[in-house]
This record gives structure tokens, sequence and C-alpha cells, in this order.
């Protein structure tokens, strides 16, 4: 049975593409949704002073809590539970350890779709995710709008 479902979101329209699929999974589940956005502020290697990196990661940690506030209204309005959490560090890391923590039941997100140098540099979360999860885990990839009915 699936009770607790566990929807990584960072903001981009490539993450926002599961939420219909969550939305109606969710509904027809009664499933607890548990929204978390990773922060994880674009470390450079220069003279940043660790008050500079915290300024970074309270900046995004107010961006991510008004965004996950505006999802959570939307995924309640339509009946459902929701609560947000936010974690620092890497992001399939973070994803896999709430997943164990919070006894999720099925991990759902959409692949950014990267390839080519962009996969190698950046790793894929999805890849990571999928290797790692104790849970299923259901993707949306990001040209799941793009396919037509026959």
């Amino acid at each position: 049975m699936i009770n607790r479902i566990l929807l990584p979101l960072d903001g981009s329209e490539f993450a926002e593409k599961v939420l219909p699929f969550a939305l109606e999974l969710g509904a027809k589940l009664n499933a607890e949704i548990k929204l978390l956005w990773v922060l994880h502020p674009l470390i450079v290697m220069s003279d940043y002073s660790d008050t500079s990196y915290r300024e970074l990661v309270a900046q995004e940690e107010i961006e991510a809590k008004k965004y996950l506030g505006a999802q959570c209204e939307d995924l309640e309005k339509a009946g459902l539970t929701v609560n947000i959490t936010l974690l620092e560090g890497r992001v399939a890391d973070a994803i896999v350890d709430m997943a164990c923590q919070e006894d999720v039941d099925l991990i759902m997100m959409s692949t950014h779709g990267r390839s080519g140098p962009k996969r190698w540099i950046h790793g894929s979360v999805a890849t990571k995710v999928l290797q790692q999860a104790p849970c299923p885990v259901f993707l949306v990839g990001k040209q799941s709008d793009e396919c037509q009915e026959a």
C-alpha cells in the first residue's frame, strides 16, 4: 500500500511535470505527499567566506519555502495531506535519506533530461535515486507532455 509519497521539487518547470501525476495518484490512494527541496547553493571556488555562503543558503531557503508553500496550497485544495521539508546537501543523497527516514512508499520525480557532457559533469540525480532508493521510484521524463495518443 502506498501511504507516503516523496516529491522532490527544485522550482524548475521540469520538476513540476510530476505534479499532475502525484496529484492524481495521491488522491486515488489517499496518500500523504511529502514535498522536499534540497538546498544546494552554487559553490564556486573563490574568496567566499562562511558568512557569504550562509547568506546564499538563507536566500535559497526563503525562496524554497515560498515556492513549496504555494505548491502545498494547491495540493491541499485538491484534498491531499501535504508537508514540506527542506534539507541541505547533495540532492540524490538527501532524497534517499529522507525516503529511508520517513518510511516513504514511493518517490515521484522528474528527470531533467541531461545527456552527454552535462550529464557527465553533473551526474544524474534520477539515476542515483533509482540505484539507492529503498522504495519504488516513479520518473517523469522531460518529453512526457510531447507524447500524443495514437
